[in-house]
């Protein structure tokens, strides 16, 4: 029974209007009644093994929930909006850095294929990886792509990680175009680490789609001697890839986040380099959700040290 009602929420349009309402509850007993302090508390013990000192927050992932319960400036949750933040993008760098936009629905059941070109970006405004890329739309079902963000526009990515610059976006899907390198591929993001307005370390994935793998470089472009990931027990879920090769536009790609990056404690700058020019990709204030783990972990001290907490502005 079970799987048939989640097949029939996740594969029919009836079946995911008349069912949200009860998987809305569900979500709520499960956790969605709890505070905010209370769900990062036994997350981070969960993840790290030892209790966040809220008192005396030391390391960087310490600090990034501390950030979360204390620090709610308003400008966050424009900034962490995906469509809303293009204006921000645009008065600060300029307009040539943003990824042509398409198209802007309020709901998912407005998604037309046919208007859009063959190659393009789907992707929810107030969430985190819910993309949906799309290389060749004739391959595509439409129905499908709008049960799956007719879900995605309901899902809560605050409730998940108590990330609160999400809990007031009011949700969207924005449609962009697909940008590609030279050899027709997707181009890899940077994403730059800064504080206080400084670049610190430059975090590059690759191989997503296949064997996912992470490295850390420093601004010259050295590799880092540390890894920062997801886990699997001892394991790593993202370790140390192949060498990638220096980007030609790295000062600017620097010079980009850091101006963006301007007023802000800690934040992470993501932007393509693609056919030699640099793009903006998004925000993020809270990386990996505050609960992503340092090897060696002395690390996790190291880039703590760097993030000087701001005053308080919220209890």
């Amino acid at each position: 029974m079970r799987a048939w009602l989640k097949r029939l929420y996740h594969e029919t349009d009836w079946g995911s209007r008349a069912l949200f309402p009860l998987v809305q509850a569900r979500a709520w007993l499960q956790g969605g009644w709890r505070s905010d302090r209370s769900v990062i508390a036994a997350t981070f013990r969960r993840t790290f093994g030892y209790d966040l000192d809220w008192a005396n927050p030391r390391t960087l992932n310490e600090k990034m929930n501390w950030l979360k319960l204390h620090y709610r400036p308003p400008l966050q949750t424009v900034v962490a909006d995906k469509y809303a933040v293009r204006d921000f993008v645009r008065e600060r760098v300029g307009e040539r850095y943003l990824i042509p936009l398409l198209r802007v629905y309020d709901r998912a059941e407005d998604i037309r294929l046919a208007e859009l070109p063959s190659a393009f970006v789907l992707k929810v405004n107030h969430g985190s990886g819910q993309n949906w890329i799309v290389r060749d739309k004739i391959r595509e079902d439409e129905r499908q792509i709008i049960r799956v963000f007719r879900q995605w526009l309901r899902t809560s990515h605050y409730l998940a990680s108590r990330e609160w610059p999400y809990k007031n976006i009011r949700p969207r899907i924005v449609a962009e175009e697909l940008l590609r390198d030279e050899s027709g591929g997707i181009p890899p993001d940077f994403k730059f680490h800064c504080f206080a307005g400084k670049v610190a370390t430059i975090q590059v994935d690759l191989d997503r789609e296949t064997a996912h793998r992470r490295n850390f470089y420093d601004r010259d472009w050295a590799l880092q001697p540390f890894i920062w990931t997801e886990w699997e027990g001892d394991t790593p879920s993202w370790p140390n890839g192949r060498a990638v090769s220096r980007p030609i536009q790295l000062p600017e790609m620097i010079q980009v986040a850091e101006t963006l990056a301007v007023g802000f404690p800690y934040v992470r700058i993501d932007l393509f380099c693609c056919q030699n020019r640099v793009y903006f990709g998004e925000v993020t204030f809270y990386h990996g959700g505050g609960f992503e783990r340092f090897a060696p972990a002395e690390y996790d001290l190291h880039f703590g040290d760097l993030l000087r907490l701001p005053p308080a502005t919220k209890a």
